[in-house]
């Protein structure tokens, strides 16, 4: 009986291993756990999936596709500013020098004046001492004073006919103004000024051409 325990007791202790003791076995001094297989795997083997990634997207160059069509924007950006670049740049080796719209050489502030007269086209109103007064762009037409000149020199290119219409509608509109109750006439004519002298005080034209006369209507 003490031996079949001992022999038990043998065989628990010093023979086989037991269940308990295979798995600790195996777990402590045999192979490695699966998950620690798994984990061995990844730090110490073959790199995982990200690790590869992430190797490949380091360490390699710029994809070749992608370059090449950064090098091709960049050499259009490039051709196209210099073109623009040569267009504006294009008027000043003609010769003789053209101004155009849109290149243009502003003559106006590149060209020289052999004198500083100018000859403006405009609306006079005379009253009845014979004095005269510029009228105001509006009541020639426009608020603005370009549009305003535009439409005087329009109608003195058309000729006298339209110059007189043109005369007759201002004359109605002084007439239905106040503070225009002196004027008697309304003259449209070109006036030609020395634009230094005129800033100067010297006001009077020194040259003028009557295009177009009418009363103003009766007060």
């Amino acid at each position: 009986m003490s031996a079949g325990g001992d022999a038990r007791t043998t065989a628990g202790d010093g023979g086989a291993p037991s269940r308990r003791e295979g798995a600790a076995g195996a777990g402590d001094g045999g192979g490695p756990r699966p998950r620690e297989g798994a984990a061995g795997a990844g730090d110490g083997g073959a790199p995982s999936r990200r690790e590869g990634a992430a190797g490949a997207g380091d360490g390699g160059g710029p994809r070749p596709r992608g370059a090449a069509r950064l090098g091709e924007r960049r050499a259009y950006a490039y051709g196209v500013t210099a073109a623009f670049l040569l267009l504006m740049l294009a008027p000043l080796f003609r010769r003789p020098p053209v101004d155009s719209f849109p290149l243009s050489t502003y003559p106006m502030f590149s060209w020289g004046r052999h004198d500083a007269e100018t000859a403006v086209e405009r609306a006079v109103g005379v009253d009845s001492r014979g004095g005269r007064r510029p009228i105001p762009p509006r009541l020639v037409g426009s608020e603005e004073v370009l549009q305003a000149k535009a439409t005087l020199a329009q109608s003195i290119r058309q000729g006298t006919r339209a110059a007189r219409a043109l005369c007759r509608g201002i004359a109605a509109r002084v007439a239905a103004q106040d503070g225009y109750a002196d004027l008697v006439a309304v003259e449209i004519r070109t006036d030609t000024f020395d634009a230094v002298a005129f800033f100067e005080g010297q006001e009077a034209p020194v040259d003028s051409k009557l295009h177009a006369t009418c009363k103003v209507g009766a007060r």
